[in-house]
């Protein structure tokens, strides 16, 4: 019994870890699951003959269609506006280069003394 409640807790904490790490890659890979199984349910229907299940169809399908339409724009929204930022980010390297060498310095010094705390465990909690 403990066994499984240890292996339960150390899925879990897998399960958490990856969802933190890679919020977006889980929630595209949800939503890919959602999608095939509204399609599985959608063909298992086949062609009923009566017509409340023929009009609650349709509208399984009309939702899926949106669904998707919606997903691609959204996607291709947040394409646009990460090539915006990224444009920005170099025109501002380009045009400051002292500035942005000193930031990208200032980042590795707090990423070294973060990563030496939590190496040595010297927390001030």
């Amino acid at each position: 019994m403990f066994a499984r409640m240890a292996t339960r807790r150390s899925r879990a904490r897998r399960a958490a870890r990856v969802l933190h790490q890679q919020p977006m890659q889980v929630a595209s890979e949800e939503l890919r699951i959602l999608i095939g199984r509204l399609e599985d349910l959608i063909q298992r229907l086949g062609s009923p003959a009566e017509p409340e299940v023929s009009r609650l169809r349709r509208q399984a399908e009309t939702a899926l269609a949106e669904a998707r339409a919606a997903i691609a724009e959204r996607g291709a929204q947040l394409g646009n506006q990460v090539r915006a930022i990224a444009a920005q980010g170099q025109e501002y390297a380009r045009s400051r280069p002292v500035a942005s060498a000193s930031l990208v310095a200032l980042g590795l010094l707090a990423i070294g003394v973060l990563a030496s705390r939590a190496l040595t465990g010297d927390d001030d909690r």
